[in-house]
């Protein structure tokens, strides 16, 4: 079946930001339609809103030891004394 076959992502690089709203379904689609050869950059925020559907995708590969990560300490957006630093 060759039905998908438009919607095959062919980029040597893909960004996905905002990946703690992204369900199973999803997630499922978008690693199923891109390239072996393909790097992907996946961002988001475990504490933020998880996904309206079904699925942590982010929180579990968080839990993969391979998938190396990079964790952000200092807060630029805001002061340090802002309420929604303090209230996060």
């Amino acid at each position: 079946d060759t039905s998908h076959l438009e919607d095959y992502l062919d980029a040597d690089f893909i960004i996905v930001d905002e990946f703690s709203m992204v369900d199973t379904w999803l997630a499922n689609q978008l690693f199923s339609n891109i390239s072996s050869n393909s790097k992907i950059l996946i961002v988001g925020d475990s504490d933020q809103l998880p996904s309206v559907s079904p699925g942590q995708v982010l929180a579990d590969l968080l839990q993969i030891p391979l998938i190396p990560q990079t964790r952000l300490e200092r807060i630029y957006r805001q002061s340090e004394e802002s309420t929604i630093v303090t209230l996060a």
